[in-house]
């Protein structure tokens, strides 16, 4: 579900590289892409589960539809039914599609896909790749820039609220305290979308309604303390 939903879009060929996440690769489009959901009948519970955290990051970022579905379906979802599963990989295809069309090369536009990715990605990182699997550390690094963006006056409590019970519904994790988020923060400050002293973080304003925000380091590294 994870590669229907997200990696089956963009082009990018990256692979990690030490500790650092899709820090190696290339730009390269295929000719097409097939996504059969009759697949999914077979994957692992824990897998298609933690798939979904991507989801909701792209009804955030795009498609308010797309999180009502996830709101009121969820028994469907869960239950794997066909039809749900083709509107929903359709849904978060079209949206992902829309933005790499308009900034292949990450120039701009697109780093709003990146949208928890810079804790989630230092979350998986801290822990070896081992604790999380890579849509639970996602949940988890939503959570973050939720909560980051409402320090910061982007993010309204009633979206994070919102978000956070979506995650959680469907097994995902959501409680910032169980993450060693202060350690992860010191490989997040180091994440691709830092520029000298800043780092580019990806903040909520609305569903539909993502941006970016350059946000001194220093103040990073505050703010994941804050959020224990």
């Amino acid at each position: 579900l994870l590669a229907m939903v997200d990696a089956s879009v963009g082009g990018k060929t990256a692979v990690d590289f030490g500790i650092a996440k899709n820090a190696v690769g290339a730009f390269w489009q295929p000719t097409g892409v097939a996504c059969d959901v009759a697949l999914l009948q077979t994957e692992p519970e824990r897998g298609y589960r933690s798939a979904l955290s991507e989801v909701v990051k792209t009804a955030l970022i795009g498609d308010p539809a797309l999180l009502a579905l996830l709101e009121t379906r969820r028994d469907a979802i869960l239950a794997r039914d066909p039809a749900t599963l083709v509107e929903l990989v359709r849904r978060c295809v079209v949206v992902k599609a829309g933005v790499v069309s308009r900034d292949e090369r990450e120039a701009g536009l697109r780093a709003t896909l990146n949208l928890g990715h810079t804790f989630g990605h230092a979350l998986e990182a801290y822990t070896g790749y081992r604790r999380y699997t890579h849509g639970e550390a996602i949940s988890l690094g939503l959570m973050v820039a939720l909560g980051m963006g409402e320090r910061l006056g982007a993010t309204p409590a009633s979206l994070s609220l919102r978000i956070r019970e979506v995650l959680a519904a469907f097994g995902l994790p959501v409680d910032r305290g169980t993450a060693p988020l202060v350690d992860a923060a010191d490989l997040a400050v180091h994440d691709k979308k830092r520029a000298g002293t800043t780092l580019r973080l990806v903040l909520a304003h609305d569903v539909g309604d993502v941006r970016t925000r350059d946000v001194p380091v220093a103040d990073v590294i505050d703010l994941a303390r804050s959020l224990l």
